[in-house]
């Protein structure tokens, strides 16, 4: 199983997918900006859900380049790996949140922003994918 991870100051979006069957699934807001209360309740999702692998998104600039952000989410996926045994992988995530807030558009779902960050979750494992089929 793999979790992808939108790492975010307040809020942190989860999605779930089995490699079976190649379909993310949103998983669990995590509402916190404490990175040890963020990183117990990624392990309490790794541990339940039995994933190898956590693909974090990496926000790239468009010419591909990293930001101060995307130091945090790599710093923040060495203090996870202290803790837990998992591959971890890092995408570009670059335009999930604009994407997901197109998808998002005239749905009537209570807490749009919140609901955001699962589906940029969720987008960020469909990117890795896409990856994994460049790759090969």
């Amino acid at each position: 199983m793999i979790l992808g991870v939108d790492f975010g100051r307040k809020r942190t979006g989860t999605a779930y997918m089995d490699m079976e069957i190649k379909i993310p699934f949103p998983c669990e807001l995590i509402e916190e900006s404490n990175a040890r209360k963020v990183k117990r309740a990624l392990m309490n999702i790794i541990e339940e859900k039995k994933i190898d692998t956590v693909v974090f998104g990496l926000p790239l600039s468009d010419d591909g380049k990293e930001s101060e952000w995307c130091f945090e989410i790599r710093r923040f996926a060495e203090f996870l790996l202290k803790s837990v045994k998992v591959n971890v992988v890092f995408v570009d995530e670059y335009g999930t949140s604009k994407e997901a807030d197109i998808i998002l558009r005239g749905k009537k779902i209570k807490n749009k922003k919140k609901n955001n960050d699962l589906v940029a979750a969720t987008l960020i494992l469909e990117n890795y994918l896409n990856y994994l089929h460049e790759i090969k």
